[in-house]
C-alpha cells in the first residue's frame, strides 16, 4: 500500500540522481565485494562473452563460459579462461577441496550428481532436512 505523504515524484527524482552514475561512480558500486555473478556480469559486459575453450579448443558448442581461475574472483581478465560447460566443470571440480560452506570433500563426503558436479554431502543433507522443515509449515 503506497503511503498517501510520500512525495509522489520521488521515483523521478531517484532515477535523476543516479543518470550518469555507473561504474564506481554508482552508490550500488560494491568492487570486490561484489557478488559472483555480478563479477562475471562484469567480464562478459567488458570482454564480451567467451566464444573458445582453451582446454579442448573446441569452437562448436552452443555456448562458453568464463572461468575463475584463482578462485578470487577479482575485476581482472588475467583471472578468468574461456571454457566450455564441460571443461568449465571439470576445472572447478579439480580446484577446491571444501565446499563452498568449508566442508572438506573426503571420498565420504562427496557425491557425483549425473552432471559430473561434485557436490557436498553434507550440505545436501541439511538442504534436505530445510526443505523438509520448510513443507511442515
Amino acid at each position: 500500500m503506497r503511503d498517501p505523504n510520500a512525495d509522489p515524484n520521488i521515483s523521478k527524482r531517484v532515477s535523476e540522481s543516479l543518470k550518469g552514475k555507473i561504474g564506481e561512480k554508482s552508490r550500488r558500486w560494491k568492487g570486490e565485494d561484489a557478488s559472483y555473478v555480478a563479477k562475471h556480469m562484469w567480464i562478459a559486459k567488458h570482454y564480451g562473452k567467451a566464444n573458445k575453450c582453451i582446454m579442448c579448443h573446441t569452437d562448436s558448442c552452443k555456448r562458453y563460459e568464463w572461468a575463475n581461475i584463482s578462485g578470487e574472483y577479482r575485476r581482472d581478465i588475467e583471472d578468468y579462461m574461456e571454457l566450455c560447460p564441460s571443461c568449465h566443470r571439470k576445472h572447478d571440480l579439480r580446484k577446491s577441496d571444501h565446499c563452498k560452506h568449508g566442508h572438506e570433500f573426503t571420498s565420504d563426503n562427496t557425491y557425483i550428481d549425473p552432471r559430473g558436479s561434485r557436490q557436498c554431502k553434507q550440505c545436501r543433507k541439511e538442504a534436505k532436512r530445510r526443505f523438509e522443515n520448510a513443507k511442515k509449515n
